[in-house]
């Protein structure tokens, strides 16, 4: 006998740290208390490239369906769980630094900005001693109901912001070159370095920092094209020189908190 699947709603979830802006290290399940009532009642997940979506196999109507699963159960929302594959998700995701807690979003906390005909969910940071998981959802049957009156499919998206740091590189000469005038160029007019005074690192290796005169955000690929730059001086007069062409992006772990509060980001580049 075949089955049919209904799709009750869906749901993406993107990040701005990824160039895909797909979220690609979050998986998703069901809560306990869903999970049973999926198995209970003949609802499936089924992952998607950038989310989930939830099925049903009932041919009743959306409203009568969670009405009946709500007076059987007493349960009023389903709620999904997503655990994150890597641990960086900690330090290049716009969250409160040195804090533990879990991402939540609630179907009746939403966005008006929304670009498209999905439901954008609001994002709160809930602060737990403890937890596996770094996002939790909860999908309210009664907004399931409102929402299937003006949408169909019933879409919920979720947008996660990269964290924006100060950008410090710490250029340090191990070569037998001599470099008259080191300079960062960019080819974004709107980003910007600035050369600080020499200072000597924790190693002993002497260090010339370069500090982005603006918060950029954290990237899992080079979105900017830095270059280490040297104005040499010839007979003809000063000529300029690339040193190093595309300068690497920050690894998110290497966070330090300033003085002011502001987060940097930490690049040590030897040539």
């Amino acid at each position: 006998m075949n089955t049919t699947y209904t799709l009750l709603f869906n749901v993406s979830v993107s990040h701005s740290y990824y160039a895909s802006n797909v979220c690609e290290c979050l998986l998703y399940e069901a809560a306990a208390e869903t999970q049973a009532t999926f198995q209970k009642y003949g609802l499936t997940i089924r992952k998607t490239n950038d989310g989930f979506e939830v099925y049903s196999t009932t041919n009743q109507s959306l409203e009568t369906y969670l009405n009946y699963i709500s007076q059987v159960s007493g349960q009023t929302a389903f709620e999904f769980l997503g655990r994150t594959t890597d641990q960086n998700f900690y330090y290049f995701t716009d969250i409160p630094m040195n804090e533990v807690g879990v991402l939540t979003f609630t179907s009746d906390q939403t966005n008006s900005d929304a670009s498209n005909n999905s439901i954008m969910l609001k994002e709160t940071f809930v602060q737990k001693a403890a937890t596996q998981h770094a996002l939790q959802l909860t999908i309210k049957f009664e907004d399931l109901i409102q929402a299937k009156k003006t949408n169909d499919p019933i879409a919920y998206s979720i947008q996660l912001q990269a964290r924006q740091t100060q950008w410090v590189y710490y250029i340090i000469n191990k070569s037998n070159q001599e470099y008259n005038q080191l300079e960062i160029q960019s080819t974004d007019a709107a980003i910007q370095f600035t050369a600080a005074a020499e200072i000597t690192l924790q190693n002993g290796d002497i260090a010339l920092p370069f500090s982005s005169q603006i918060q950029i955000p954290l990237t899992n690929e080079v979105t900017h094209q830095f270059n280490l730059i040297n104005t040499k001086k010839t007979i003809s007069g000063e000529r300029k020189e690339i040193i190093f062409k595309g300068l690497p992006i920050p690894n998110p772990q290497n966070l330090q908190t300033q003085d002011d509060h502001t987060i940097a980001s930490l690049v040590y580049l030897y040539i």
